[in-house]
């Protein structure tokens, strides 16, 4: 189900998109998305945040590990996985990643600080 539409049909006033944080994303792109979605329906509202801006993705990343959000690094394709094991992960001694199990803050040592 699209998220708009979820979100629309379970009383939410607003959605948006936590693919703005990655500095490889195009944030115009990733906003227009979001607002063309979200116009769909009069009630629902698509918020934009910028997290790049003003130390912002410190305080993300503080509040991923407060919530316990799961962490992600890799853009969620095998091929995006497969390099991040080899060419991150191994190459620098840290364990390969296990899909939906790491979360912020559940090892300090091996959570990258982005």
């Amino acid at each position: 189900m699209h998220p708009a539409l979820y979100a629309h049909e379970n009383g939410y006033d607003a959605i948006s998109s936590s693919l703005g944080i990655s500095r490889w994303k195009n944030m115009q792109q990733i906003t227009d998305c979001g607002i063309r979605a979200a116009e769909k329906y009069p009630d629902l509202l698509y918020w934009d945040y910028n997290w790049r801006k003003k130390g912002e993705s410190a305080r993300m990343i503080e509040i991923s590990k407060r919530e316990r959000f799961y962490q992600q690094e890799y853009c969620d394709c095998v091929y995006s996985l497969r390099d991040t094991n080899l060419h991150r992960r191994k190459a620098q001694g840290r364990t390969l990643i296990k899909l939906g199990v790491l979360y912020y803050g559940d090892d300090e040592n091996d959570n990258p600080q982005r």
